[in-house]
């Protein structure tokens, strides 16, 4: 079965502010579902185009894949950035586009508060990292090593297809043999819109939801959209 993953990636609670301003994004639960629907037996392809998104929302998909029984694959076929840099590596194989790039790079996050809250926004941002890194050492093997991807993080790195395979991030590029030869509110994302100011601006556009109602009025919606895209990067 094939799934297509495209899109910010978020937290199931928030994957409809997501959509209400006309964001593609996707969450653990449609993962979850997939490995539900899926034929038993058959392999689970997921067709990823990601900038990137939530850091838990990432580890909860790696961990759900990682757990899966059923064999699964991921395709990544223009970008797989940030947080979706890291979710597609729990799959058993990992096949990237020769058109395609991985980005990575360091998680973010904004902190307000005295010097001791800032200091535990460092802190927290160091174990991240770390547990960030984890998933592409466990991926990459003896092709790569931890302190060399925790550089590149740092510099903030773009990989072609090559650069995938001679990390060991990615196990074939598609359309060529697994074994061509190829030289050597905390959120992980590139340009991502940022989940509290949609939110404000839905509330502003739609005084309804304060009430508790739906949140499918469609009134200002272009209006608010445009108001975002002003601080969108």
């Amino acid at each position: 079965m094939r799934v297509t993953l495209n899109g910010i990636v978020s937290a199931d609670d928030d994957r409809w502010v997501y959509e209400w301003f006309g964001y593609t994004a996707f969450s653990p639960q449609q993962v979850r579902d997939a490995i539900a629907e899926n034929p038993e037996g058959e392999e689970l392809v997921l067709e990823i185009n990601s900038p990137g998104g939530s850091v838990f929302a990432g580890a909860e998909i790696y961990s759900v894949l990682r757990a899966c029984s059923a064999p699964t694959r991921a395709e990544i076929q223009s970008l797989a950035a940030s947080a979706a840099s890291y979710l597609c590596l729990g799959c058993d194989t990992v096949a990237i586009s020769p058109v395609a790039q991985m980005m990575i790079h360091l998680p973010t996050t904004g902190t307000q508060g005295d010097r001791t809250a800032h200091q535990r926004s460092i802190q927290m941002l160091d174990t991240t990292r770390e547990a960030i890194l984890n998933a592409y050492e466990l991926k990459a093997g003896v092709k790569s090593n931890r302190a060399s991807l925790r550089r590149m993080m740092s510099a903030e790195t773009w990989l072609s297809a090559q650069d995938a395979m001679g990390l060991g991030l990615a196990d074939e590029i598609l359309g060529q043999d697994g074994d061509t030869p190829s030289p050597g509110s905390l959120v992980n994302a590139f340009g991502l819109p940022d989940i509290d100011a949609l939110r404000a601006a839905y509330e502003r556009a739609n005084p309804a939801a304060q009430q508790g109602q739906n949140h499918t009025t469609p009134d200002w919606r272009i209006s608010a959209r445009l108001e975002l895209e002003k601080h969108r990067f």
